[in-house]
């Protein structure tokens, strides 16, 4: 080992000087204050709620704090980051007790209850795995508040992230198929994947994202999240077309002057919604749930229009969304809502229909089209292929009833039938036989 003077151990490293807000510089530096304040301002926005557990809050603190020393050694942001993916695990440990209150109640083969009384992790974790009561003959599940299903409790990251799926801790369709990937990262650190180094914005990004899964474990979404985002605001946004041309912004009260020989309608949307330039009244185009308030018709009956309305502001969870999705004569539709595929006509709602959970409706249709040809589970659940869930497939009637009967409501919609007329707006159906 090199052993180095204090004045060498307080030099900064060049290695972290050249990443600044435009990302790698190669060919200049930070000075070494403002890579200081640069690396710490970009960890900044990671705070913890005040809900979680002290425990992970004094871990998640540590490293953050040690992060910004990163600016004196390199290697500083590949220690964290390694530490970062264990982090979750300690958290899931901590949230797992909270839930529990010190009592977890488990069902054996025989259907007898086991509860069993443990303070800490560990306690739980020796009682579980004595005398082989995970497995047969004793056979122990937990049981789940939330639903009373019974599942594998083994006490490792594999289970603790099942259990709190099962427990609505977690959301998120994309969320569920990625966390795999935190369990491939937690072993790689536990059990060793040879020397690696990891940039500092990487190491930023996975700060970021444990804060978010863990205030999310604690029930706090987190606004502009990029895991589990809060709900996001709405606001009324004109859409206006003509020939080669698309103009998309947000309205407020009024509309600036005419502009005669354009087609509008008027719409809620999340602001910055890169895809209302495709919007269908009929099916799920844009990246977020989108209402019609109006149209379509000229600039100046939107115009008229908005004079008699008071449109206020609104939020939508843009996660776990629920979209209907219609295979007929080889053509698989492009996602409904289920109001609007509530509202169909009665000769609209020919051939087989899917309710599927996701977070994006490209997702939904994907695992529709898996499901078709065979690469996607049909049976009822999260698909293990996408990032989708099955909730069912049947007739139009009885997927409605289906939604019906989950207590999801479903309020019936008739909106005109039109798309926005663009060169990304594309077909309202794939072709299952040819693709």
């Amino acid at each position: 080992m090199d052993i180095k003077s204090l004045a060498d151990l307080r030099e900064p490293d060049e290695r972290t000087l050249r990443f600044g807000p435009i990302g790698l510089e190669t060919a200049r530096m930070l000075r070494s204050e403002d890579a200081a304040r640069y690396q710490q301002e970009v960890i900044s926005r990671a705070d913890l709620v005040p809900a979680v557990a002290a425990s992970t809050r004094g871990t998640f603190d540590r490293l953050r704090s040690l992060y910004a020393y990163g600016v004196l050694s390199y290697e500083i942001f590949t220690a964290v980051d390694d530490l970062v993916q264990l982090l979750i695990e300690q958290a899931l440990r901590d949230r797992f007790m909270e839930f529990h209150d010190g009592l977890v109640r488990f069902k054996d083969a025989k259907g007898e209850i086991h509860d069993v009384a443990a303070r800490t992790f560990d306690e739980l974790y020796k009682a579980i795995h004595q005398e082989n009561r995970l497995r047969k003959p004793h056979k122990w599940r937990l049981s789940l508040r939330r639903s009373g299903e019974l599942t594998y409790f083994d006490g490792m990251l594999d289970s603790l992230l099942r259990w709190a799926r099962g427990e609505g801790l977690l959301r998120g369709q994309r969320n569920r198929w990625q966390e795999s990937l935190l369990k491939e990262f937690r072993n790689r650190v536990a059990h060793g994947s040879g020397d690696h180094l990891v940039m500092p914005v990487d190491t930023a990004r996975d700060i970021s994202d444990a804060a978010e899964i863990i205030n999310q474990l604690w029930g706090s979404a987190t606004p502009g999240g990029r895991l589990f985002p809060a709900p996001m605001r709405r606001e009324v946004q004109i859409v206006a077309w003509r020939p080669g041309k698309v103009m998309i912004g947000p309205v407020g009260n009024d509309l600036p002057p005419d502009h005669a020989g354009w087609t509008c309608v008027l719409v809620q949307a999340v602001l910055h919604d890169d895809r209302l330039d495709q919007y269908d009244a009929q099916h799920e185009k844009t990246l977020y749930p989108c209402d019609l308030l109006w149209g379509p018709g000229t600039w100046r009956d939107a115009s008229a229009w908005l004079d008699q309305q008071v449109q206020e502001a609104d939020e939508v969870e843009v996660l776990d969304r629920l979209f209907v999705l219609q295979h007929h004569d080889g053509r698989l539709y492009l996602a409904r809502s289920l109001d609007v595929a509530a509202g169909l006509a009665a000769q609209e709602r020919q051939g087989t229909w899917y309710l599927i959970r996701a977070d994006f409706p490209d997702d939904a249709l994907s695992h529709a089209r898996g499901v078709i040809a065979g690469r996607c589970q049909p049976a009822a659940g999260p698909c293990d292929h996408c990032p989708a869930e099955s909730i069912g497939t049947d007739s139009w009637q009885e997927v409605i009833d289906l939604a019906v009967a989950g207590a999801i409501s479903v309020t019936v919609r008739r909106p005109p039938d039109f798309m926005i007329p663009t060169l990304r707006s594309g077909p309202r159906y794939i072709d299952i036989q040819t693709g």
